[in-house]
């Protein structure tokens, strides 16, 4: 298997896949990924739909816009957030954990004082629906860890977040309120080689020059 740095530079988006079947350790391990990423608060608010059936396949390409690849792929994961993992309940819950693991005792600034710590906690469930640029940042995070495992295992993937208008997600898998599609990825064997994408060099993300550090 790649490292991790070969995995982050082999990765391409995968717009053509080869018909042959993933084994099902590979759907296991990549979903395994997603599994152990990290997250605020290990609030986990990550989901997901293990899609392989052909008409299923087919719908979902035609709410991401008729993007053949997707029909084409053998898995498609469909990533979800669950903003019930932002509820009271769920809170105490990780807060405990907190306790249980030490993590509490490493916590500085404002978040070592247990007062503040408790306003969070107390939060209302009013709307849980604030909570959703969070989650769909940490679900993310998860995302990325599937799309790396899949390069390290010598699959292909391609990142959606074209998913139509509307409900038709929610819809089609019969989801919870509270739970809301963030993204889709096609994974399977690639049918294509491409080049790497051009990124902008170092010098241009970089919002102040590095640091000069004596030797």
């Amino acid at each position: 298997m790649l490292t991790v740095t070969q995995a982050i530079r082999q990765r391409r988006s995968i717009r053509r896949f080869k018909p042959d079947l993933m084994p099902d350790d590979a759907i296991l391990e990549i979903l395994e990924a997603a599994r152990l990423a990290p997250s605020s608060s290990n609030r986990q608010p990550w989901r997901f739909i293990v899609v392989t059936d052909k008409d299923e396949k087919t719908r979902l390409r035609k709410i991401c816009f008729d993007q053949a690849f997707i029909e084409e792929a053998p898995v498609v994961f469909v990533c979800c957030v669950d903003l019930t993992a932002y509820s009271k309940a769920s809170r105490e819950k990780r807060s405990q954990e907190s306790i249980d693991y030490g993590v509490t005792e490493t916590l500085s600034g404002y978040f070592a004082d247990p007062a503040f710590r408790e306003l969070f906690l107390n939060e209302p469930d009013s709307d849980l629906n604030v909570h959703f640029t969070s989650a769909m940042a940490n679900t993310y995070i998860a995302v990325e860890h599937m799309a790396l495992t899949a390069t390290a295992l010598g699959l292909g993937s391609c990142w959606v977040g074209a998913l139509g208008e509307g409900g038709e997600l929610t819809e089609m898998f019969g989801l919870q309120p509270t739970t809301l599609p963030v993204a889709v990825l096609p994974v399977g064997y690639p049918a294509q080689d491409p080049p790497p994408r051009p990124r902008i060099p170092l010098s241009d993300i970089l919002l102040r020059p590095l640091p000069v550090r004596s030797k």
